[in-house]
């Protein structure tokens, strides 16, 4: 899971004011820096990065065609690694503009105007877990609600496979869960159960089932699109039901 970048730069817009810009020297950049670093590494989720590979984004060349680059005053790791639900890599970068001034790069995206004082760029630190926790209560939510929707639809396979005898497998995505009923060791056919209709799906099921089961009886096969053979393991007997 990531943070959108509209989402980012409305955190940087919210937070990043603009008003009173901080002009710094090189020397007082570093103080600052080491002040902001102070305050944000007791955080949870929150650690300098001496060895930022991105640091090569915010330099120019050599040339003296080129403007004046920006100086990579700090880089704070804002995830810890094999988080999934962090964009991977996500940073928070300080940054000394030639003007003199600070601006901040949060995961690639650019504050609309420059810091006037380092207690913004902690404001949006703690902004941006705000935001990441309420996207983790969301995406639980989510799959609670999708875990029940599964958990219903699968009782009521069980009880009509039990009742009119047949094997069946699942296949489940983000959106739907794909019910395989077995014709035949040879022969199947898929019923794709929408997670946002399974209540209007659920009724109708067993009489589907049946006329699809009955039609196959009758000697007419289906073409079928499955991508993939089901082994014997992957079967749920109905005698096991």
């Amino acid at each position: 899971m990531s943070i959108a970048s509209r989402s980012l730069q409305k955190l940087l817009r919210e937070n990043i004011s603009g008003g009173e810009p901080l002009s710094v020297d090189p020397e007082q950049s570093r103080e600052l820096a080491e002040d902001l670093l102070a305050l944000l590494e007791p955080l949870a989720g929150a650690k300098r990065n001496n060895n930022c590979h991105h640091y090569s984004r915010f330099r120019g060349g050599s040339s003296t065609d080129q403007p004046p680059s920006n100086d990579l005053c700090c880089c704070i790791l804002l995830q810890e690694p094999g988080d999934r639900w962090y964009r991977n890599e996500t940073h928070l970068h300080l940054l000394r503009s030639p003007e003199q001034q600070f601006w901040v790069d949060l995961g690639g995206e650019r504050s609309p105007a420059p810091v006037s004082d380092i207690s913004e760029v902690v404001a949006l630190v703690h902004a941006f877990f705000q935001r990441v926790d309420r996207q983790k209560a969301q995406a639980a939510k989510r799959q609670k609600q999708k875990d029940l929707k599964i958990q219903a639809i699968l009782a009521q396979v069980r009880k009509i496979a039990k009742e009119d005898r047949f094997d069946f497998a699942t296949e489940v995505d983000t959106v739907k869960l794909k019910l395989i009923i077995r014709l035949s060791d040879q022969d199947y056919f898929a019923i794709l159960i929408p997670f946002n209709q399974f209540k209007e799906v659920l009724p109708k099921l067993r009489t589907a089932i049946q006329a699809l089961r009955e039609t196959y009886n009758t000697g007419v096969r289906f073409k079928t699109h499955l991508k993939r053979g089901y082994r014997r393991s992957d079967w749920i007997r109905h005698e096991d039901l």
